[in-house]
């Protein structure tokens, strides 16, 4: 079985290089699908990621990481914020 691509860095991460880690919310987007991602307010370890605003799940953090690659290896892109 393959291992799945864990993603070296995310948006929120802290680091020198990171710009976006103080943001709120982060949106992956490809055509008309977006997925939003969001640190829980309550506790840190957990991530709320919602599809379109339809679909609304809680993962973990390393859960989140690997759904933000498997989004990137799908064609989505970060949307920067303006």
């Amino acid at each position: 079985m393959p291992r799945e691509k864990y993603p070296i860095n995310c948006p929120w991460d802290f680091g020198p290089n990171q710009t976006l880690s103080h943001l709120h919310e982060w949106t992956l987007v490809n055509g008309d699908d977006y997925v939003k991602f969001s640190k829980n307010q309550h506790d840190n370890n957990w991530f709320n990621i919602n599809h379109n605003d339809e679909v609304f799940e809680q993962f973990l953090s390393y859960q989140a990481r690997l759904t933000y690659q498997k989004l990137l290896d799908k064609g989505f892109k970060l949307k920067l914020p303006k």
